[in-house]
Order: structure tokens, then C-alpha cells, then sequence
């Protein structure tokens, strides 16, 4: 098999994994992982992502009842809301990186006062800071799909960010990006349903 083709084997196989699993993932793998993550491309090559690794039981279950909580205020904030038991159903997934036996929480450095006051509210967008984690996000799970490791990209839990930020020992200018489960895989999904180009791509001249 070709370079190219491995490659695209490997992007089509990469399954989001919420089943695992119970034992611990080796330090020197979640090393590897990282490594691999900070090949990403980034903007002016600055770099500006962070890893956070949470393997306490104990931590991990702080970092979930936070969410919940934070949901729970959400849900009972929005009864009047015609959609929000569409939402409710959803809620308790959002806590479930705690059954996990690593957890990567992914963040990135936000714009500093001199960008935010240059750049408003394209700062974000424009200084690239969070979309470079993504990309490093996106090379961490592929590498733990190589190594034979599973992972689940989550975001429903950044609604307590502010909340999560110190359990992680993160300051204010460090802003999650996605927190992403981690372990030897319990399941083998099966594929994904997956839009043609067709609906997705446009060609302008």
C-alpha cells in the first residue's frame, strides 16, 4: 500500500470511540500522541496549544459533576424554550468523558488585550490560536487510531468552561478548544454516514 493511500485508509477508518476498555493508557503512548499533535501546522508556528492529561478518577468525576451542573442551569433556565427538551437529551453525554481512562483537554491561547483591541471580534479567528489546537486535536486522534488507541472529540462540556478552567489548572487566557477521551477501545463502530463532495464543496471561479 502507497504513503497516499495508507493515509486515506486511515482517515476513513478513524472511528469517534465512547466505549473503553478498563485500563490505563501508558504515559510514554499519551507521549507519542502529543508528539505527534505538535506537527500540526500552526499559525506564525507559534504553538499556542496546550495538553492537559487527566487521568484521576477523582478529577475527572469533579470535571463531570461541573458540567452537569452547569447544564442543569442551562436546561431549568430555558423550560419555556420549545426546544430545550430536544437539547435535554443530550445533556448527559456531555459528562460522560469521566468513565474515560485518560482524558486530553485541549486549549489554546486566546488573542492578549493589544490583538483584541487591534482585531474586535475577528481577533479570535484572525490570530488563529484555537484553530492551529484543532488541527493538532485532529493529528492526536489520528496517531491513537494508528497506535491501535481509541478517542472521542467532545465539546458539550465547554459550556462549563469557566468552571473547568481551574480544575485543570488553566488560567483565563487559556481557552478550550475540545476536551478528547482516550483508551483502549471497548466497541468498532460501524461507519459513519458521510455527505458526498458534492453537498459539500463549492467551486468558484
Amino acid at each position: 500500500m502507497s504513503q497516499a493511500a495508507g493515509l486515506l485508509s486511515l482517515l476513513r477508518e478513524r472511528r469517534s470511540v465512547r466505549r473503553f476498555r478498563d485500563e490505563p493508557v501508558p504515559r510514554a503512548l499519551i507521549e507519542r500522541l502529543i508528539e505527534a499533535a505538535s506537527w500540526a501546522p500552526s499559525a506564525s508556528n507559534r504553538q499556542d496549544w496546550r495538553f492537559t492529561v487527566v487521568t484521576s478518577a477523582e478529577r475527572k468525576q469533579e470535571m463531570a459533576d461541573a458540567v452537569r451542573r452547569r447544564w442543569d442551569a442551562i436546561v431549568a433556565a430555558n423550560r419555556d424554550c420549545g426546544l430545550i427538551e430536544e437539547v435535554e437529551r443530550y445533556v448527559a453525554s456531555f459528562a460522560r468523558f469521566a468513565q474515560a481512562p485518560a482524558l486530553i483537554v485541549v486549549s489554546a491561547r486566546a488573542p492578549d488585550s493589544f490583538q483584541q483591541h487591534l482585531l474586535g471580534e475577528a481577533a479570535t479567528a484572525t490570530v488563529g490560536s484555537a484553530a492551529s489546537a484543532a488541527m493538532a486535536a485532529q493529528n492526536l486522534m489520528l496517531a491513537a487510531h494508528a497506535l491501535g488507541l481509541a478517542t472521542c472529540c467532545m465539546t458539550g462540556a465547554l459550556a462549563a468552561r469557566d468552571e473547568l478552567r481551574p480544575l485543570v489548572g488553566l488560567g483565563r487566557r487559556d481557552e478550550l478548544v475540545c476536551l478528547i477521551t482516550l483508551g483502549v477501545p471497548a466497541e468498532t463502530p460501524p461507519p459513519p454516514h458521510r455527505r458526498p463532495v458534492a453537498e459539500n464543496a463549492r467551486f468558484t471561479e
